[in-house]
């Protein structure tokens, strides 16, 4: 990932999620999760980017990235 200011662009992968809602433990401010439990992106701002990474290296099944655009 890059530095600050630089713009990013955080993924799901519908397919891997599984629901497990580790990502709103982590960073509740920026995952949420939809009416079949899977997560989407509530606020891309809403959490540090320490809580971020956290939720991307809790996902059990890797479904989150976070990628420079």
């Amino acid at each position: 990932m890059g530095g600050v200011g630089v713009p990013r662009e955080i993924r799901i992968d519908r397919d891997l999620c599984m629901g497990s809602g580790q990502c709103t433990i982590y960073a509740s401010g920026t995952f949420d999760q939809d009416d079949e439990a899977i997560a989407v992106v509530a606020d891309p701002d809403g959490n540090t980017e320490a809580e971020l990474m956290s939720a991307v290296s809790g996902c059990p099944t890797q479904a989150i990235s976070v990628v420079d655009v």
